[in-house]
């Protein structure tokens, strides 16, 4: 019997996998505007002194008295922590959803999931499958329309689907039998936190089984 044993995701599979991709954009987000407004704070640029010694200055030929102040005057520091406060709110309702999502989800220990997929591999399986002949009925049906706030009748046509016929089989495994080709679960003890992912799927395993199951 073949063995499958946990596999532990990378760093740049965790992210985009367990929807982390969002808390880290808003953090990506909110630093940027942090430095935005420590550079609005400390940064320097000169500015054109208005007025009469700047009108002096010109005339005398000599360079514009300038002096320094910073880049966001005029009220366009308030930009960036306008959009500093926006995204720390999503990021809260981002981190409030992430936690009620890891809490509501099933959550057991390591005995119990292997006594429940032993329990899955021990079950007979079911496949089965239904037939549905069906054919369109041409009917007709009276409606009311308006027409320049006037009502009148119509008669509609339409098609209406109707079964004919519903057949139901089940395959028969008393004469070929049934074996679970399944991996033997290993070493969910050796990790903290281990999610399942159950599929099912079946393929027959000679091509009489395959011939007797109805196309």
């Amino acid at each position: 019997m073949s063995v499958g044993a946990p596999h532990t995701l990378n760093g740049t599979y965790v992210p985009y996998s367990q929807s982390h991709w969002k808390c880290l954009l808003l953090t990506l987000l909110i630093h940027a505007c942090g430095a935005v407004v420590a550079w609005c704070r400390l940064a320097t640029v000169p500015r054109l002194v208005l007025g009469p010694e700047a009108a002096l200055a010109r005339g005398g030929g000599g360079p514009p008295p300038t002096y320094p102040a910073s880049p966001c005057s005029d009220g366009y520091l308030y930009i960036p922590l306008a959009f500093v406060s926006l995204l720390y709110l999503l990021y809260l309702a981002e981190c409030w959803h992430c936690h009620v999502r890891s809490c509501q989800a099933p959550r057991t220990d390591a005995n119990t999931v292997l006594a429940l997929i032993r329990r899955l591999q021990q079950a007979p399986p079911c496949v089965w499958w239904k037939a549905t002949s069906y054919h369109y009925v041409r009917r007709t049906r009276q409606i009311t329309r308006y027409r320049n706030g006037d009502a009148y009748t119509t008669t509609q046509v339409y098609h209406e689907r109707a079964d004919s016929r519903t057949a139901r089989g089940e395959f028969d495994y008393s004469a070929h039998g049934v074996r679970d080709v399944s991996k033997e679960l290993v070493g969910l003890a050796d990790h903290a936190a281990t999610r399942l992912r159950f599929t099912k799927c079946f393929s027959f395993g000679s091509a009489e089984a395959e011939a007797s199951a109805p196309p």
